[in-house]
């Protein structure tokens, strides 16, 4: 039997199977993208399929810290938004 792989939100800090979490990474250009398929290459992170923990991770400047970039506010929340959008789409087609 494999191993199931774990990572952290970067939100909430709790532990949670791979698969569960959303994935990005920020590519070579110093652009943000959702990963869905967790093999992009670039710096990723993990964050919960929540709007509370995207809102908690992207609230401040601590996403360049996570992600080592030095990205704009404007560009920090305009893909906040990207992967709010995302979740809600998603939480839409569950019911």
């Amino acid at each position: 039997m494999a191993a199931i792989p774990i990572r952290t939100c970067i939100g909430c800090r709790s532990r949670f199977p791979k698969k569960d979490l959303l994935r990005f990474v920020r590519d070579a250009a110093g652009n943000l993208q959702t990963d869905p398929t967790g093999k992009l290459p670039g710096r990723g992170a993990y964050v919960c399929q929540s709007q509370a923990c995207i809102n908690v991770t992207f609230k401040s400047q601590k996403i360049n810290g996570h992600l080592r970039s030095n990205l704009s506010q404007r560009a920090i929340d305009s893909f906040k938004q990207e992967l709010l959008n995302l979740v809600s789409h998603r939480n839409v087609e569950e019911v």
